[in-house]
């Protein structure tokens, strides 16, 4: 897999602001998947890789 160069070129703050958008559509994405709404299981994958992608960069910065 291909290392994400945009995540790097980000600040500290709008990594922050990007992982709360993200985990808000997460919860939203779960929700209609719960309910039937949402037919497609590997966005929900995608999604969640993302959000560690974005916790990990966070992490790395912060040390």
């Amino acid at each position: 897999m291909k290392k994400d160069t945009t995540l790097k070129k980000l600040t500290i703050e709008n990594i922050q602001d990007y992982l709360i958008k993200k985990k808000n559509f997460y919860q939203k994405i779960i929700f209609d998947h719960t309910f039937g709404l949402k037919k497609n299981p590997i966005e929900i994958r995608f999604l969640r890789k993302n959000i560690a992608q974005l916790k990990t960069e966070l992490n790395i910065r912060k040390k």
